[in-house]
């Protein structure tokens, strides 16, 4: 299978700085999700007031 050998090399490559790293990152995809999800109600709340 791909993944581990995927997985592998980046732990050998960067090491423990992957694990904050990943975690940043998938932090950031989670926010922007949730800013765009709000903003999208936002926007429908708003259209139903008018």
């Amino acid at each position: 299978m791909l993944l581990p050998s995927v997985v592998e090399l980046l732990v050998s490559t960067f090491g423990p700085f992957l694990i904050p790293a990943t975690l940043f990152v998938l932090g950031a995809i989670g926010y922007l999700f949730l800013y765009l999800l709000t903003r999208a109600r936002r926007e429908t709340y708003a259209d139903d007031g008018a």
